[in-house]
C-alpha cells in the first residue's frame, strides 16, 4: 500500500471515528436531558382530570422500578368510562423549550425523563421525618401515605398530614367530608380526594368523592 493509500486510509478512520463519537455524545445528551412537568392531564381531549400534583409526586419518587404506569388507578379514577384514556404532559427543559408528551392508557412513564417538582427534597426530608424512614423491609411493607389532595380539577389543598394521623397501624378508613379536613376549598362544588400510597411495596393512587368512605389498604 502506497504513503497516499495510507493516509487517506487514515482520514477515512479518523472521520468514522469522530462521526460514532458525535453521534454516542447526542444520544448520551438525549438520554440526559431532563424535561419539568408542568401540567398533566389524564383522559380525552374533550374530557379529562388534572393530574398534574399526582404525576408530579409518583415521578419525584420514582415511580416503579422506574416506570409509572398508565391507568385509572394510578392516575386517580376514569375520567371517561369505556373511552381510550391519553395522558398528555406538558413539560419544559433548561432551555426553555416546551414539549407535549403522550402516553397512552396502558403504556409506562419513564420517571428518568422527567422532573416532578423543585422541592422534592423537601417532601422526602418531611417523609423521613414522619417515619418512613425504618429498615427498608419497614418501608416496603407497611402503609404509607406519599400525598393526598382534596378539591377539584385545578384547585386542591395539601392534606396527606391529615391522612397521616388518621393512620392507624396499617389501615385508615374515614368519611371524606369538609369537616375532616378542617375547611371547604372550594365552596359548593363536589371535591374529590386523591390519595397516593404505599402499601407492601406497590405504589398506587386512589381517588374518592366527597361523602363517601376511604379505606386503605
Amino acid at each position: 500500500m502506497t504513503s497516499n493509500h495510507r493516509f487517506a486510509s487514515f482520514v477515512i478512520a479518523v472521520c468514522l471515528l469522530a462521526s460514532g463519537a458525535a453521534i454516542c455524545s447526542t444520544r448520551v445528551a438525549a438520554q440526559e436531558e431532563h424535561w419539568w412537568v408542568e401540567r398533566a392531564e389524564y383522559g380525552t381531549r374533550s374530557q379529562h382530570n388534572d393530574v398534574t400534583n399526582l404525576l408530579k409526586d409518583l415521578v419525584a419518587r420514582g415511580g416503579v422500578n422506574g416506570r409509572v404506569a398508565v391507568n385509572n388507578q394510578t392516575m386517580g379514577g376514569d375520567p371517561m368510562v369505556g373511552a381510550d384514556k391519553t395522558l398528555r404532559i406538558l413539560a419544559r427543559n433548561a432551555r426553555d423549550e416546551q414539549r407535549e408528551f403522550n402516553y397512552r392508557e396502558g403504556s409506562f412513564v419513564p420517571v428518568d425523563m422527567f422532573r416532578g417538582r423543585a422541592d422534592d427534597r423537601e417532601y422526602r426530608d418531611r417523609d423521613e421525618h414522619h417515619g418512613n424512614s425504618g429498615g427498608r423491609e419497614d418501608r416496603d411493607n407497611s402503609l404509607q401515605i406519599l400525598r393526598a389532595f382534596y378539591g377539584v380539577q385545578g384547585r386542591t389543598i395539601d392534606v396527606t398530614e391529615v391522612l397521616r394521623s388518621h393512620t392507624r397501624g396499617d389501615a385508615l378508613s374515614f368519611v371524606v367530608n369538609n369537616r375532616v379536613f378542617g375547611m371547604d376549598p372550594v365552596v359548593g362544588a363536589d371535591k374529590i380526594l386523591i390519595v397516593v400510597y404505599r402499601f407492601q411495596g406497590a405504589e398506587t393512587a386512589v381517588a374518592v368523592r366527597e361523602g363517601n368512605v376511604l379505606t386503605l389498604p
